[in-house]
């Protein structure tokens, strides 16, 4: 039997008891087992960590590569700058323009796709395994010597611009980032990855090239691979490619305090918005934190899938929105919990009781044994699915190793999840998600939404859209009025 090849009858939490706290829904299906495969990894003398899991099979093969360094690496005024890096990175090296790169990695039936989060900028690779070699001669490519072209970097910029006027003027968008200012402060962590409307224009040339010397070094990076390809095989491919690739450490990092703000009440008038977006958002968990699997689960029973508490309170039994949902976001330094749904501008004060009253309740009302067996199926069964695609054993892989937890806890996820009880979710919920420890955000019509939501929250804050701005403490110059 490989020892790297964990097989065990793991329930995957797919419990044949129903969830009583919602009716009409099917019975789970019966537990099925779970194979989860472990990797092998080296590190090449350069300092470049890869990391390989053979999956034979399908002739399909995936790779990430990633940066370990994301949007909390931008300099202050210059949110956006890791984004707008990745985002360029595809569009042109000394020896291939963009156009040619679209038109090889499209003739080997691969797709390359680039993204930039908190904490990293990734490059994600998908091929034919017959392909890998040319396929990596490109990734190599555009991951060492990105041209960043000046035309390639303004067309992104007005591209990414022209996507912030849009959001500005759209109730979700802008709740999510005044929340996430609100709560984190001025941190980088705090603006959008993707940047500013303020921040963006301010960017040049100079500063992606800047970012990508300081970043963009073996020791900042590593490689992930997964499906139809040996070990030996893999570890060959990335020497080829990456192996002469001039040593580097990765870039310190100054530590983020994590202190979140003091608690706001926020409305953000935007005067013609059809909808209103309400957003709770508080100080999250960093990705390494012992608990971090209890607070999962906990948001799961709160906002996670159809049958979630919030989504059967707001949507089901109430038909105030199509879908509400929360999320826990963890990060290298710290998180972001929020909970969010949008509704009619009419009914923004009723949704924040509900949403308030569910806090409240996750913390002082013990979950059912039927409903957590079921909420934690969502998960389980979310991660199974998962592990069906060399894909996603892949971004499972690498979000384990940015942030450098074990690489084995990838065998026992269902294992933590399941031993979660419903006593820790309560404790969870009192320590971390009570709601007067929340900032909540209210965006759309301040007429018809600031008279009951002041009944709420009577020293609540009105910004006019208008006069919003994420670069100031304050965000903008309140109003005591409803405009």
């Amino acid at each position: 039997m490989n020892p790297l090849l964990l097989v065990g009858f793991v329930a995957v939490a797919l419990s044949s008891v129903p969830p009583v706290e919602i009716e009409g829904l099917p019975a789970p299906s019966a537990p099925r087992p779970l194979n989860v495969q472990l990797p092998r990894e080296k590190k090449l003398a350069n300092g470049l960590r890869v990391i390989v899991l053979e999956r034979p099979g399908l002739p399909l093969l995936s790779a990430k590569f990633v940066i370990r360094s994301g949007s909390e690496s931008d300099p202050p005024k210059l949110a956006g700058l890791a984004t707008l890096t990745g985002d360029v990175l595809t569009k042109g090296t000394p020896t291939r323009t963009a156009p040619e790169i679209a038109r090889q990695i499209e003739a080997l039936g691969a797709s390359i796709e680039t993204k930039a989060g908190w904490d990293a900028i990734q490059i994600q690779l998908n091929m034919l395994s017959v392909n890998a070699a040319p396929a990596f001669e490109i990734l190599a490519d555009v991951v060492r010597n990105p041209e960043f072209a000046p035309e390639e970097i303004e067309r992104q910029r007005r591209q990414t611009l022209d996507d912030l006027r849009v959001e500005w003027e759209t109730p979700g968008p802008v709740a999510v980032a005044v929340a996430a200012r609100a709560v984190l402060g001025t941190t980088a962590y705090a603006y959008p990855p993707k940047g500013t409307l303020e921040s963006l224009p301010r960017i040049t040339r100079d500063d992606l090239l800047a970012l990508h010397q300081r970043t963009f070094v073996p020791g900042n990076a590593l490689l992930v691979m997964a499906g139809n390809v040996t070990t030996d095989e893999a570890f060959a491919l990335a020497e080829r490619t990456f192996g002469d690739w001039k040593s580097g450490e990765a870039p310190s990092r100054p530590h983020v305090d994590p202190a979140g703000e003091k608690p706001r009440a926020i409305l953000i008038d935007l005067p013609h918005a059809g909808q209103a977006a309400v957003y709770f958002a508080a100080l999250g968990l960093a990705r390494t934190d012992e608990t971090f699997t209890v607070a999962e689960v906990t948001n799961a029973v709160l906002g996670t899938g159809y049958s979630s508490r919030l989504n059967q309170e707001i949507r089901l039994k109430r038909g105030l929105s199509y879908g509400v949902r929360s999320v826990l976001k963890g990060s290298r330094e710290f998180g972001l919990f929020a909970a969010s749904c949008q509704t009619k501008n009419e009914s923004a004060a009723e949704v924040v009781r509900v949403i308030r009253t569910e806090l409240r309740r996750l913390a002082s009302e013990p979950v059912s044994p039927e409903y957590l067996t079921a909420r934690k199926a969502v998960l389980t069964g979310d991660f199974s699915r998962e592990l069906e695609t060399n894909e996603g054993y892949v971004d499972r892989i690498a979000d384990l190793a940015l942030h450098d937890l074990p690489l084995e806890l990838l065998a026992h996820r269902v294992e933590k999840i399941e031993a979660v009880t419903a006593e820790e979710i309560s404790a969870c919920a009192a320590a971390r998600f009570l709601p007067d420890k929340m900032t909540v955000i209210v965006v759309g019509r301040a007429k018809d939404i600031a008279k009951p939501l002041r009944t709420i929250f009577p020293k609540l804050e009105i910004i006019p859209q208008n006069k919003l701005d994420l670069e100031a403490a304050s965000l903008g110059v309140a109003s005591s009025k409803a405009r």
